[in-house]
């Protein structure tokens, strides 16, 4: 008699274990807050300084740093108000802890609104100072998280430390700074966990943070997005195959399920899964166990599954594009991560972040952001969240010289979007006249930005044409770097 596949069972075997109970789930979590725990993650440690003019710079902290702030001019945050002390507080990094103390100011230092006089005062990410006008944030940015592989690649490529390409976990935000917290129970509970978040709000890395910290830190951390893989070879990645299960397996291959024991999967994206794969996956996720493609021997779990969607759900359930049952066994807690408009006290250190990614990749130097630049960034509503932000910072980067972003440099989108709250540098900061002859801009209608960006194109095509197409020499003409040059003409689609 043949022997019955496995993956076949119409029924659950009677080792499946039923979803946690919401006592249970309550008895989990209360366990896990009574374990020693920190209100942000370890990692980089920065300042978000606003002084008076409202715009925001960054200070990093590491080891040993000092940063004094007072009416002193040698101050490393010099306060021009009558308020504040000539030397009035300092902060320092010792270690991974930051503190700040109040050097017997007159009127005090303020740390979310209690004053602090002549002592000293632990710091957390989120915590905000307040001496005088000026307003100092902290922030901490725990490692950023591991680079997805391409689609296709072996499972076992997204194991390993962390790749810096991100901000990683920050917590400057108040918003960030609860879930923080919550992710710091989950973490020490083994609750399934469905993490909620528009796209690119940074969904995965609070995945990875929720591994990072937990018991099973010591394991892999697996992420599979469900939306990157045609619905063809989603079985074979997730549950892997033996060899000659299918026409062109010529080896045995594991899946993301075995490649993460003793670790965590991040399941992205899920609710792109194919109702076919939902019922495989459910079964799997009851039972504990996996059969691989062409395989008839069950391989028991020790994996920790977690979810991630921008959808939502529960309308999904109600259209019958998502499985009920599937959606009660990975919601067992939904954490929901903000976007990024609702944490705006993140922007400029993320800013600054992507700023030194994107120039180290350059092997240049960063530049920094002038005043009205780093105010546009603050005020646009960013839907694209963390990954229009990246976008933008690339974008300035290429552009600027000189080492200072300033609002021209920025994409057209962003300046538009901010308009209200930071208005552009005139045409004449920056952009180079047009040769004579040319027509003028057209000035009646279309916003600033769209007027700036015809006057750069014509420009641009003007240069091109006194120097014969030359590139280098044209780049010259317009005081900028051939780089700079070739970004806007593929920006602004010149022909070459």
């Amino acid at each position: 008699m043949a022997e019955r596949d496995p993956r076949r069972q119409a029924a659950s075997p009677p080792s499946a274990a039923p979803p946690p109970t919401a006592a249970e789930v309550a008895t989990e979590l209360d366990a896990a807050e009574s374990a020693p725990s920190e209100r942000t993650p370890q990692g980089q440690a920065s300042l978000i300084v606003r002084a008076g003019d409202g715009a925001a710079r960054v200070i990093d902290l590491t080891d040993g740093d000092v940063v004094a702030v007072g009416r002193a001019p040698e101050s490393t945050v010099c306060v021009d108000d009558a308020r504040v002390s000539r030397n009035h507080a300092r902060v320092a990094r010792r270690g991974q802890a930051v503190a700040l103390v109040d050097l017997g100011s007159r009127n005090g230092t303020s740390v979310n609104g209690a004053v602090v006089r002549g002592a000293e005062r632990a710091l957390a990410g989120g915590d905000v100072i307040r001496i005088g006008p000026a307003e100092i944030v902290v922030a901490i940015a725990a490692p950023a998280p591991v680079e997805a592989a391409p689609p296709g690649a072996a499972p076992e490529a997204l194991e390993g430390p962390p790749s810096g390409a991100g901000a990683g976990f920050v917590v400057a935000d108040e918003a960030m700074v609860k879930v923080f917290q919550v992710v710091q129970r989950l973490a020490r509970a083994q609750t399934t966990v469905l993490v909620l978040g528009e796209t690119g709000a940074g969904k995965e890395v609070v995945s990875e943070q929720l591994h990072r910290i937990s018991p099973r830190a010591g394991g892999p951390f697996v992420r599979l997005s469900c939306a990157a893989l045609p619905e063809a070879l989603l079985e074979s990645e997730l549950f892997g195959h033996e060899k000659a299960a299918f026409t062109g397996a010529d080896r045995r291959k594991i899946g993301y399920f075995e490649a993460a024991q003793g670790g965590t999967l991040l399941l992205d994206e899920i609710g792109e899964l194919p109702l076919a794969m939902q019922a495989k996956l459910l079964r799997v996720l009851e039972s504990r166990r996996v059969a691989r493609i062409g395989g008839t021997q069950e391989i028991e779990l020790d994996v920790r599954v977690v979810c991630a969607t921008h959808r939502d759900l529960q309308a999904e359930v109600a259209a019958g594009r998502f499985r009920q049952d599937l959606y009660y066994r990975i919601s067992t807690f939904v954490l929901r991560v903000p976007p990024l408009r609702e944490r705006r006290a993140e922007i400029a250190l993320l800013a600054h972040r992507f700023a030194q990614q994107v120039a180290g990749r350059m092997g240049e130097r960063a530049p920094r952001f002038a005043p009205a630049a780093m105010q546009a960034l603050e005020a646009h509503a960013w839907p694209g969240n963390l990954r229009e932000l990246r976008n933008a910072v690339e974008h300035a980067v290429v552009l600027a010289e000189g080492g200072v972003i300033e609002v021209e440099h920025l994409p057209a989108s962003v300046v538009e979007g901010a308009e209200g709250a930071a208005p552009p540098a005139s045409a004449g900061a920056g952009a180079p006249p047009a040769s004579a002859g040319a027509p003028p801009p057209s000035v009646d209608g279309g916003t600033m930005p769209a007027r700036l960006a015809e006057l750069e194109k014509r420009s641009i095509e003007d240069a091109l044409a006194a120097e014969g197409n030359n590139q280098t020499r044209a780049a010259k003409r317009l005081g900028i770097s051939r780089r700079a040059l070739l970004y806007k003409l593929d920006k602004y689609d010149i022909r070459r």
